[in-house]
């Protein structure tokens, strides 16, 4: 995406200026995403990378967005991007064991809900069971506590497919590190989506599409003198 592209010239330029950090771009083409994480943070590690920062080729983030998630001080923590598809819902998850009510109490077998998290009005950071990686900072240590594969998808029992990236942030649960979001800096993330326009989507008649919609001029032809 020519936005993604545009964002990340301006924080490698952001990050030159600053001088706080050895930067490294890689990029692991490829169709199975988890695949894709997996060899990538080999790769960052190889490398020698303290830490590594998660961007989707479809995510528009502002120039500073490293050096507001290093000012959090934490292993690992992402933003609360949301979804590119209608209903726009947010991407960070809380997993709360719930039971199912029996005789007005909850008394049933227990069962998993994820919980959409809410970032609008809310600041600073805040501990959630999982973010997506839409743009994500994590830390050397975090990859050498959590036992391989980083990066799985695991099959629910009602047939759900739970993604790489929540299945990386359960891990680091099951090995006590703590995932957090950033919802200030969540509100200048966008998510690229994609859409085919056509008719339904003019607002304006066809004597309207070569002028504003606020404009009242009529178009006008300069006379040629003879």
């Amino acid at each position: 995406m020519s936005g993604f592209c545009f964002d990340l010239a301006r924080l490698c330029a952001y990050e030159a200026k600053r001088g706080v950090n050895d930067i490294q771009l890689l990029q692991m083409p490829g169709t199975l995403i988890f695949t894709q994480r997996e060899k990538l943070a080999s790769e960052a590690l190889e490398w020698g990378a303290d830490q590594t920062l998660w961007i989707d080729s479809d995510q528009r983030f502002p120039a500073n967005a490293l050096e507001i998630l290093q000012s959090r001080q934490v292993s690992m923590i992402g933003t609360n991007a949301t979804t590119r598809r209608e209903p726009i819902l947010p991407t960070a998850l809380n997993l709360k064991i719930e039971r199912e009510m029996l005789n007005g109490k909850p008394e049933g077998e227990p069962y998993q809900v994820w919980h959409k998290v809410e970032s609008r009005g809310k600041q600073g950071i805040e501990q959630v069971t999982a973010v997506g990686f839409a743009c994500t900072l994590v830390s050397r240590e975090v990859f050498e506590k959590v036992p391989r594969p980083w990066f799985d998808i695991i099959w629910t029992d009602h047939g759900n497919v739970i993604g790489e990236d929540v299945t990386f942030c359960v891990r680091c649960m099951e090995n006590d590190i703590p995932v957090w979001v950033d919802h200030e800096l969540s509100m200048h993330i966008g998510h690229i989506g994609v859409k085919t326009f056509g008719w339904d989507d003019v607002k304006h008649g066809p004597h309207d599409l070569q002028r504003s919609a606020n404009s009242n001029r009529k178009l006008s032809r300069k006379k040629r003198s003879k």
